[in-house]
């Protein structure tokens, strides 16, 4: 599966005649801009144009750039779109995955490059993505959630398809391609499409969907109210659910009634601002959900191991709890000190840390109170069950990072701090009465 392609794109660099003094690098990033050269052909331009935009040498980009906009549009937008899908698929193999290449160019470059790298993705995906719907499941849905779909001529090159004047697209690509060639190796979460193979089925389960949508409605309305109790209430009968879902699945493994599911990881975005804050945030609600999360700050994720269904009810839950904490700092406003200087900053990012401590501790007594209540009713012994569960998820996660500190961002901002820990305190946890007189 996709070797053919490999094949064809090989041959063609064979053919491709070499420029004069150029010091190619076997991916064809390695050269100086500032050597001698000779342009040859529009990958030569290309990757001379990527290099001079590495080092920041502005003139050569442009005469690059030039060179490349004096030639046939169509060819020279096939030629630089294999280089991507080249590129891109190399990507794979060093841990990327479709949503972590398009968050990374999101946060870092323009509207422009955004919609290239969408189109790469989904160009180079036609060659796997048969037998992607087969056996990898999750990462198909990656790209139907970022949009990497083909919605162009098939016959018409996707670069001059797009809604600005061909110069502007080629700055563009350079500047996609210059980001994409810096980018590190990652951890190998799945395998990429280059090792998949007919019978292998990489997703694993997720939660049924009556379970996830219950969760999601309580979630939105959580969301949508304005005040602070009711939204904990919500928030609570939604991670009630999901332990009960977990402690399901854990019980049903146990007897051998399951398939033996493995824990994986998941990539989930931590942006600015409040980076480190939003991070703790996501670390307690995984804790309370056994999972184990690792964040990685200068790329902008969260890495969070555990049982797909149990990553898929934690990232729902974070992004909610995440737009209540927001939603709450808004309604607080801006902050001054008795000086008059501004302190919001200060402020939110306490706030921020309170409430993720404090929320954190709020659902691992939810579940507690869940394992005790569905314990009695059943006389199972869950404890053991969950703790083998939970051992499980943590060796996978020091399996990938073997060597991770903690770490604890500061709070500085008294009124911040016991602002977020009023708001992640608001609600008695024993919603389910309160819930039913609602619905009544």
């Amino acid at each position: 599966m996709g070797k053919s392609n490999r094949q064809r794109r090989a041959a063609k660099a064979r053919k491709r005649p070499r420029t004069h003094g150029s010091g190619h690098s076997p991916n064809g990033f390695g050269a100086s801009p500032r050597s001698e050269r000779i342009f040859v052909t529009t990958g030569d331009r290309f990757v001379a144009a990527v290099h001079a935009e590495r080092c920041g040498d502005a003139a050569l980009v442009q005469r690059a750039v030039d060179a490349l906009a004096a030639e046939r549009a169509h060819r020279a937008a096939a030629e630089i779109a294999e280089l991507f899908e080249e590129r891109v698929a190399h990507l794979w193999r060093y841990g990327w995955q479709p949503a972590d290449l398009v968050r990374s160019v999101d946060r870092e470059l323009r509207n422009v490059e955004a919609a290239l790298i969408r189109r790469v993705i989904a160009s180079e995906a036609a060659s796997y993505e048969d037998l992607g719907a087969r056996v990898a499941r999750e990462w198909m849905a990656q790209l139907e959630h970022i949009d990497a779909t083909r919605t162009w001529e098939p016959r018409a090159p996707y670069l001059v398809g797009l809604s600005v004047a061909w110069p502007e697209v080629l700055l563009a690509a350079v500047r996609l391609m210059s980001l994409l060639v810096r980018l590190p190796r990652l951890p190998c979460l799945t395998d990429p499409p280059s090792e998949w193979r007919e019978g292998l089925s990489v997703r694993r389960g997720s939660p049924p969907g009556g379970v996830l949508d219950r969760v999601r409605a309580l979630l939105a309305k959580a969301e949508s109210t304005t005040f602070d109790a009711e939204a904990e209430a919500f928030t609570a009968k939604a991670q009630e659910l999901m332990a009960r879902h977990r402690i399901d699945r854990a019980v049903l493994e146990a007897c051998g009634h399951d398939g033996g599911e493995q824990p994986i990881g998941r990539r989930i975005g931590v942006d600015d601002p409040y980076a480190d804050a939003k991070a703790v945030l996501l670390g307690n609600v995984a804790d309370a959900n056994g999972c184990q999360a690792v964040w990685t700050k200068g790329l902008g994720f969260t890495t969070v191991f555990g049982f797909p269904d149990e990553l898929d009810a934690v990232e729902e839950l974070f992004t909610s709890l995440l737009v209540q904490a927001t939603a709450a700092m808004r309604r607080a406003g801006s902050k001054q000190d008795r000086y008059g200087r501004s302190r919001t900053t200060r402020f939110r990012r306490s706030f921020l840390v309170a409430f993720a401590v404090r929320i954190g501790q709020r659902l691992r007594e939810t579940v507690e109170a869940t394992v005790e209540t569905v314990g009695a009713e059943t006389g199972a012994e869950l404890v053991p069950i969950l703790a083998a569960r939970t051992g499980a998820t943590k060796a996978a996660a020091e399996a990938v990072f073997p060597e991770v500190a903690g770490f604890s961002p500061a709070a500085t901002d008294g009124e911040g701090w016991y602002a977020g820990t009023l708001f992640g305190d608001q609600a008695d946890l024993s919603v389910a009465p309160k819930l039913a007189r609602r619905s009544a």
